[in-house]
Parts: C-alpha cells; structure tokens; sequence
C-alpha cells in the first residue's frame, strides 16, 4: 500500500493537467530555405558562372495561394529581395517563389532585376 497512494496522486494530478503541458511537435518546414536550394540548383544549371542565391528573409512576403499553374499545384508564393551573385559579385534583386508545400518543396524560383 505505500506505493500506491503516491502513484494514485500523480496519475491524478497528470489526469487534470492542463492540455498547454504537453510537449508541441516541431516542424522542419521552411519554405524560403527549400526557395533558395531550388534557386541555387536551377541557376547553376543555366548559368556555370553563377556562385550563390540568397534570400533576404527579413523582408519576404508569404503568400497563401492553394491553387494550380498549369499541371503544378502552388500552396504559397514568396517575393521579396535577395542577393544574387553571378560570377560578377553579389547584386540585390527582386525575386518570387512558387512552393509547392511542404511535401512538394520549391517549384519555381525567378528573379527580376531592380
């Protein structure tokens, strides 16, 4: 009997615990960060000078979408500003994410010069 009075009060006491006490689940999405390797990969392969693509994420605009373009759907489109160095040094320009969600990762990623 002297285990069970104590082990009675602590699975009472965790019945009533409030919902808040439970450990929340992390996430590893980060969809500006799948917008910069998709970035890196698609301009490297039309451009071999190119060095690095990044995005200012500061300042990125997130937009819900949910929709398709063309045969893709789009969950959210990023624009914002970015660094891009083609070879020539790190310019800043504009650029605009198509995301596909968190199982599709970055669609699209195209720059547009200032």
């Amino acid at each position: 009997m002297g285990l069970r009075a104590p082990f009675a009060i602590a699975l009472m006491l965790a019945l009533n615990a409030p919902a808040e006490a439970a450990p929340r689940a992390k996430t590893r999405f980060d969809g500006i960060r799948d917008c910069e390797r998709t970035g890196n990969a698609q301009f490297k392969r039309h451009d071999q000078a190119f060095k690095r693509f990044t995005i200012d994420r500061a300042g990125v605009k997130v937009d819900r979408f949910a929709d398709r373009v063309g045969p893709l759907f789009v969950a959210t489109v990023y624009h914002g500003r970015a660094s891009y160095d083609g070879g020539k040094g790190a310019q800043q320009t504009q650029f605009i994410c198509l995301h596909g969600g968190g199982g599709k990762g970055a669609l699209f990623v195209y720059t547009l010069s200032d």
